[in-house]
């Protein structure tokens, strides 16, 4: 009937059963002066990290219940040093957290002990003229409001404010002076500033390297190196990018491919890290979207690389969902024969799939990812701080795969789906904890098929489970009709359907995996379409070899069946299947 294979984790490739722990979670201080933007700049490191935040001046206020005005003119500053120490005290024992202290509170040996021995402690610093206009309301301010004249003009009561703040930050210059990290906040927002302060740490990360022939990548930096392209999968690492790229020999003119509704959010955290390792770069707006997935497209890439005097030293990073990454990795493996390609997916879908193993390529009206080439990324860098941003349904897009994944690698992750979306799996599917483990766990099974198959002449076909029928669904509707997920959840069940008519598996494993789909929010059947058309696009499925369409049917959890005597009515059966299994 044709080839079958079960899933082996390969050596180098552990499927992880959980997240980190947290207590290797960074913990990062950021101090400075009033006015430098700690509190807002801590808010959105925390966001680009995944971590928590906590602010000292709020901890002590909803201790003593009032605020630090009202706590200095009743008990005076040097009670409101001591309960500051105690808040110190608490906050240091956290792990995973961001911690934005008041200006003062480092001129406790005690706070700077205690908190300089948990991690970085930052340094925001601004011009006192930038201070002066952040803090016009000085009287809410008990360290400035007390030096200031009461009935004065306007210039004179700037004068004053100035004076105070020289004064104060003369005072706190010895301890400020003992910080090494230190960000000039004058000219900078607060995502600006968090951006900076992030391309300076050293984040953890679960990292794995898939061994792949020689010749399949660029690496121009490293010549003698391994041929491995390398996995690395944790919170922020959008803002680790430059020093990424530089430990990997990387730091040519980088060509940063993004798609295009990504450049507001990610552009300035992307740059900041590339400036910090001197990297220079060119950012290359791409169009998203399989209907954009097209040869025309990669031409305009293409002219923009000449344009932006790209070389064989070049590296493209692209940033973005599978479209860019497939997009752009085509343009990289035939701009001058071959550049080096870094992927930096920021959608489930592809950080589960698309970044990894080295497909890339475009559509044609006729049949999806017709066009491609194999090249294999240098470098994967996995964020799942960006999957917080996506909208639902992109969550839902990125789950049909890893439930195929969960379906041809691993029972474990199967029985892990079904059991945390049997309640609420609509809160579920955007809990942190959740999309990590099916990020990591996902990579790594489909690492290790690829290691064992680069070039699909075998196992790795077991990867198209559900995509044969799937990409012909999305072609018939032009690319516009269909989600890839939505596609492929059709494709996956159909072939559970076919399976379980021919006996391969047990009509339960069918009624379970089609419940997953759905707990997803994933149809499962598909609507009525033009079955012809249809057709003559599975027909045209590059997996295609000898006259004979090479189809994928679950043989259990972990084994795929590779066949080649699929009719088409059985396809047309399965996919419009109605019944309860």
């Amino acid at each position: 009937m044709g080839a079958r294979y079960e899933f082996r984790p390969g050596p180098g490739h552990p499927v992880p059963e959980a997240p980190a722990a947290s207590g290797g979670a960074p913990f990062i201080a950021i101090t400075g002066f009033m006015g430098t933007g700690k509190t807002e700049t801590g808010r959105a490191l925390a966001a680009m990290l995944g971590l928590a935040f906590t602010d000292t001046d709020e901890l002590i206020e909803e201790r003593e219940g009032t605020t630090i005005p009202d706590i200095f003119a009743r008990h005076g500053e040097a009670h409101f040093r001591a309960v500051e120490e105690e808040i110190c005290a608490r906050v240091a024992a956290r792990s995973g957290v961001v911690v934005a202290t008041g200006g003062g509170t480092l001129l406790s040996d005690t706070n700077f002990e205690v908190l300089s021995a948990r991690g970085p402690i930052v340094l925001l610093e601004a011009s006192p003229e930038a201070i002066a206009g952040r803090v016009a309301d000085a009287d809410h301010r008990p360290l400035l409001s007390s030096a200031l004249p009461t009935d004065s003009t306007q210039d004179t009561r700037r004068r004053a404010l100035l004076e105070r703040i020289a004064q104060l930050l003369d005072r706190r210059r010895p301890v400020y002076e003992k910080l090494r990290l230190r960000i000039d906040t004058t000219f900078l927002t607060p995502p600006q500033a968090a951006a900076r302060i992030a391309a300076t740490l050293d984040l953890p990360a679960h990292r794995f390297a898939i061994r792949v022939p020689e010749g399949s990548l660029r690496t121009p930096g490293l010549r003698d190196a391994k041929p491995e392209s390398h996995v690395e999968i944790g919170c922020g690492l959008l803002s680790n990018l430059g020093a990424r790229l530089h430990a990997r020999g990387l730091n040519a003119n980088v060509l940063l491919l993004i798609a295009e509704p990504l450049c507001g959010l990610y552009l300035d955290q992307l740059t900041a890290s590339l400036d910090h390792a001197s990297i220079p770069w060119t950012a290359v707006p791409v169009r998203d979207g399989d209907a954009a997935k097209t040869l025309e497209q990669t031409g305009e890439i293409i002219a923009q690389f000449a344009s932006a005097g790209a070389t064989r030293d070049s590296v493209a990073v692209t940033v973005g969902g599978g479209v860019t990454g497939d997009l752009g990795g085509f343009a990289a493996s035939i701009y001058m024969r071959g550049i080096a390609l870094v992927q930096v997916p920021t959608t489930l879908l592809a950080q589960v799939d698309a970044s990894i193993g080295g497909k890339v390529g475009a559509n044609i009206p006729a049949a999806k990812n017709l066009v491609g080439s194999f090249h294999q990324p240098a470098l994967v860098l996995s964020d799942p701080c960006t999957l917080r941003t996506l909208p639902d349904a992109e969550i839902t897009n990125g789950m049909a795969e890893v439930v195929k994944t969960a379906i041809l690698g691993s029972p474990g992750l199967f029985d892990f789906l079904e059991r945390e979306l049997r309640e609420d799996p609509e809160q579920k599917l955007h809990e942190p904890g959740f999309l990590y483990r099916c990020v990591t766990e996902c990579a790594a099974i489909k690492a290790a098929v690829v290691e064992r198959d680069p070039f699909e002449g075998g196992e790795r076909r077991v990867l198209n489970l559900g995509h044969t029928l799937g990409h012909a669904l999305e072609a018939v509707a032009g690319y516009t009709g269909f989600t890839h997920g939505q596609a492929v959840s059709i494709g996956t069940v159909a072939a559970c359907r076919i399976a379980a008519t021919r006996g391969l598996i047990d009509p339960d494993l069918l009624s379970r995996v089609r419940q997953v789909l759905e707990r997803c929010r994933l149809p499962v059947t598909a609507p009525p379409c033009d079955e012809q058309n249809l057709l003559r696009s599975l027909h045209l499925d590059k997996k295609k070899k000898s006259g004979r369409l090479r189809y994928v049917l679950p043989a259990g959890i972990g084994t795929m069946a590779v066949v080649d005597d699929v009719s088409d009515a059985e396809i047309l059966s399965a996919m419009h299947a109605t019944e309860r299994s």
